[in-house]
C-alpha cells in the first residue's frame, strides 16, 4: 500500500488500463487516485495540506507508459530505468504517440518512458470553465486552482513513482522536462531529490531568482527581436500586419465563433514566433487576410486566427501562467510574495512599441493579458477568479534554494540564446545557482528545439550527462 505524504490525507490508489501497440511501442495506460492537497506539504507545510478545505478530496492522474519492444535494443525492457516526462505549459497534456519515432523513440531506447498528464490536463481530472465554476465562490475557485501548481504535480509524480517502481531495488527514476517541465524539474530537485537518478531539460532552466517583472522585460525584448527577424524574411508582412490591425480596428470583424476580433487579440499570432518548426506559418496566415477581397477579411484567415487565439482547450494556461513565477517564502518565512498583478500586461504597456497602433505591429508571445478574460468566450466566465489569482499574495514556495545550491543529482540542460519564452541570461544565472548543473547552449534552436531537432539535442544532453557522472 502506498502512503500519502501525510497520513491524514486520502490514501492513493493505482489502476492499470489497456496496453496497445504502436509500431515498436507498447503503450500502457495507468490511472492513479491522489489526494488533491498533498503537494502543499512541500510548499506550505503539512498543516496547510491537512487543514485545507479540500483536504479529503481526491482526483485522477493519468500516465501512459512507453516501452520500446524492438529486438534490436541491447537493454531489455525489464532492465531499463524509468524516466518521467514533464510536459510544458502549464496546462499542456503529455504527447500522444502515433508513431514510434522522434524524441520519445530516442529516449525509449534506454528508458521506460512515463508520459504524465499533469493534473488538470488530458485525462488527469481536466479543468474547464464549468468544472472550475462548479467549485463555488470565487474564493473557493481560487483555493482549488492553487492546487494545480508545481508542488502538486511533483507530489503526483511521487505517487506514480512509488507504484511503478515498487518492485525495483533502485526506486529512483530520471526526469525529462521541456519548457515548464524544466521549471517542474527544479521543483522536483528542491522537494524530492532523493527520488531522482538524473535530470534532463530543454528550454526550461527557470529564472528562479528573478522578479516576474524582470522576466517579462527580458522576454519582451526577445519577442521584439524575433518580430524583426520575421519581418526581415518577409518585408511585405511588415506593411500587411499593420494594415490588418488597422482594418480590425475600423471594421471590428467577427471570428467564426461569433466574438469580435480586436487588434490586440490579433497580436496573439506571435505564438508562431516561438519556434523554428512553424514560424513561417505566420506568413502563410497573413497572406490570406485579403485573399477574397480588400473589403473584408477572408474566411480562411479568420478561421486560422480563431484557432490560435482561443484558450478553450487550455484555460489552465491562461489562469496559472504568471503564477509559475510566484515563488512563495520558505516555510514560516516572511514577507509574503508580492502579487503577480498582470506583470506581462504592465511591462508591455510601459513601452510604446507593443501598442497595436504602433507604426510597426509587433506580435506578442506567450504573454497573458487581463483582456483575455473579457474577449475570449472560453475564459470570460473565469474573469473574477483570474483577477483573484493575479492579486494573490500567499502562494507557496516553488523551490528550495538552499537545496538547489547543494544539489547532487546530475542535471543537464539545453539552453537556447534566441528563446523568446525562457530568457537565456536568466537561465545561465540559474545554472550557476543550481549545483551539479551542466549546460549545452545553442545559437540557432528556439523554444521548440525538442520537437524540431530532438535526436540531436538529446545526444548533446546524453554526452553532457556521461561527462557529469
Amino acid at each position: 500500500m502506498v502512503l500519502a505524504l501525510s497520513p491524514q490525507l486520502p490514501v492513493p490508489s493505482h489502476q492499470v488500463g489497456a496496453t496497445v501497440a504502436v509500431g515498436d511501442f507498447a503503450l500502457t495506460d495507468h490511472y492513479f487516485s491522489v489526494p488533491v492537497t498533498h503537494g502543499l506539504v512541500y510548499s506550505l507545510g503539512r498543516e496547510a495540506a491537512e487543514n485545507h478545505p479540500l483536504a479529503q478530496r481526491t482526483l485522477t492522474v493519468f500516465a501512459r507508459e512507453v516501452v520500446n519492444t524492438s529486438s534490436e535494443l541491447t537493454i531489455s525492457p525489464e532492465d531499463r530505468p524509468f524516466m518521467v516526462y514533464l510536459q510544458g505549459g502549464p496546462g499542456g497534456k503529455s504527447p500522444r504517440p502515433t508513431i514510434d519515432s522522434g524524441w520519445v523513440h530516442e529516449l525509449s531506447k534506454t528508458h521506460r518512458i512515463v508520459l504524465l498528464d499533469q493534473r488538470g490536463t488530458g485525462l488527469s481530472t481536466p479543468l474547464s470553465a464549468p468544472s472550475i465554476l462548479a467549485q463555488g465562490s470565487v474564493r473557493e475557485q481560487e483555493q482549488y486552482l492553487e492546487l494545480f501548481r508545481a508542488d502538486s504535480i511533483i507530489a503526483d509524480a511521487e505517487v506514480i513513482r512509488s507504484y511503478l517502481l515498487a518492485e525495483r531495488k533502485d526506486q529512483r527514476w530520471s526526469t525529462m522536462g521541456q519548457s515548464f517541465g524544466g521549471f517542474l524539474t527544479l521543483s522536483y530537485l528542491s522537494f524530492a531529490p532523493e527520488s531522482l537518478r538524473d535530470s534532463r531539460m530543454t528550454a526550461g532552466l527557470a529564472p528562479i531568482r528573478a522578479h516576474i517583472d524582470d522576466v517579462y522585460r527580458h522576454t519582451l525584448e526577445r519577442v521584439k527581436e524575433r518580430n524583426e527577424e520575421f519581418y526581415g524574411w518577409y518585408p511585405q508582412d511588415r506593411v500587411l500586419a499593420t494594415r490588418i490591425a488597422e482594418f480590425i480596428r475600423e471594421k471590428k470583424p467577427t471570428l467564426p465563433t461569433g466574438e469580435t476580433l480586436t487588434d490586440h487579440r490579433f497580436q496573439m499570432l506571435g505564438a508562431y514566433l516561438g519556434g523554428n518548426a512553424r514560424v513561417r506559418e505566420l506568413h502563410y496566415i497573413l497572406e490570406t487576410a485579403f485573399a477574397e477581397s480588400n473589403n473584408y477579411l477572408s474566411a480562411q484567415f479568420l478561421s486560422s486566427v480563431s484557432e490560435i487565439v482561443s484558450f478553450a482547450s487550455a484555460p489552465l494556461y491562461g489562469l496559472l501562467h504568471e503564477s509559475i513565477y510566484a515563488d512563495g517564502p520558505a516555510q514560516g518565512a516572511s514577507p509574503s510574495p508580492a502579487p503577480t498583478n498582470w506583470s506581462a500586461a504592465r511591462m508591455a504597456n510601459a513601452r510604446d512599441d507593443f501598442s497595436p497602433e504602433a507604426e510597426t505591429l509587433l506580435f506578442t508571445g506567450e504573454h497573458i493579458f487581463p483582456w483575455y478574460f473579457e474577449e475570449d468566450p472560453a475564459l470570460a466566465p473565469l474573469h473574477d477568479v483570474a483577477h483573484a489569482l493575479a492579486e494573490k499574495d500567499d502562494w507557496g514556495r516553488l523551490y528550495d534554494h538552499e537545496q538547489l545550491a547543494q544539489n547532487t543529482v546530475p542535471l543537464v540542460a539545453a539552453v537556447y540564446r534566441p528563446d523568446i519564452y525562457v530568457d537565456y541570461e536568466h537561465s545561465m544565472k540559474t545554472a550557476q545557482a543550481v549545483a551539479n548543473t551542466r549546460v549545452w547552449s545553442s545559437d540557432t534552436h528556439h523554444h521548440d528545439g525538442l520537437s524540431a531537432d530532438g535526436t540531436a539535442i538529446l545526444t548533446h544532453l546524453k554526452n553532457l550527462l556521461a561527462d557529469n557522472r
